[in-house]
């Protein structure tokens, strides 16, 4: 009985929320630093260098920059996008970028580690150059307090807030960014395992969600119900609802 009340309450919650994927607002900088220290001025006052998954994503950086860009060499501006060690690009805050507007095919591949947008795409410059940049300010909530999954969803509550749901490459990448001073490893989203299948608590269903069906088995154990973003591993895993973990909150 108490096992069916848990998911009458649970499915009443996942159900009342409405969805939402907007997880924060890109600022416009227009002092010239160097990529790192553009970064490092991100992560100190915001969050962290703007992440870009999408053309719509594009589009909205492109006009808020319009009518602040002045000179000719002021046109590059800095964005998240870097090549690291291993020559893999990545997104500040770690994901791995599978979106890219090159200006050219020839700049995925040259020896230039940091990308700057520019009017014409997106190019692979030195990472000392200095150019204006633009900062991700997040609305997401890193909660720095271990708590179980229940515990966690009680406390987003409380908060009139919502454990996040990972709905999108973009929502994943800014959660990335937004956990990345978590005390644990993994980091609590409303992501449940309910009468057999992935739920998250704004209502949506992990069906057609390609991106997170590889890491998050369609039959856990009966101990692994919940899903926990990782950050090193860039993914979403099925975990152990009774284990105390940080968590990210959003305003529903």
């Amino acid at each position: 009985m108490r096992t069916l009340a848990l998911r009458s309450l649970l499915f009443t919650e996942l159900f009342s929320v409405a969805l939402c994927d907007f997880f924060g607002d890109n600022i416009y900088v227009s002092e010239r630093m160097t990529w790192s220290d553009a970064r490092d001025y991100c992560r100190m006052h915001h969050t962290d260098l703007s992440s870009i998954n999408s053309q719509e994503e594009q589009d909205k950086l492109t006009e808020l920059g319009q009518g602040e860009i002045v000179g000719a060499d002021s046109k590059k501006i800095w964005i998240g996008l870097y090549k690291d060690v291993s020559d893999n690009w990545k997104w500040s805050g770690g994901k791995n970028a599978l979106f890219f507007l090159w200006m050219s095919p020839k700049e995925s591949i040259q020896d230039q580690h940091c990308v700057a947008q520019t009017d014409e795409g997106w190019e692979s410059v030195s990472c000392e150059e200095k150019f204006p940049f633009y900062c991700f300010h997040s609305s997401l909530v890193l909660v720095k307090e271990n708590k179980t999954w229940e515990e966690a969803l009680k406390h987003c509550h409380s908060l009139d807030k919502e454990l996040v749901s990972l709905t999108s490459e973009s929502a994943l990448t800014k959660a990335l960014q937004t956990s990345r001073t978590a005390s644990t490893t993994h980091v609590w989203s409303g992501l449940r395992y309910l009468c057999d299948s992935w739920l998250w608590v704004d209502g949506t269903s992990t069906e057609n969600q390609t991106w997170s069906q590889a890491q998050v088995p369609q039959c856990p154990a009966w101990s692994h119900h919940c899903g926990a973003l990782f950050q090193e591993g860039q993914q979403l895993e099925s975990w152990d609802c009774a284990d105390k973990l940080n968590f990210i909150c959003y305003v529903n």
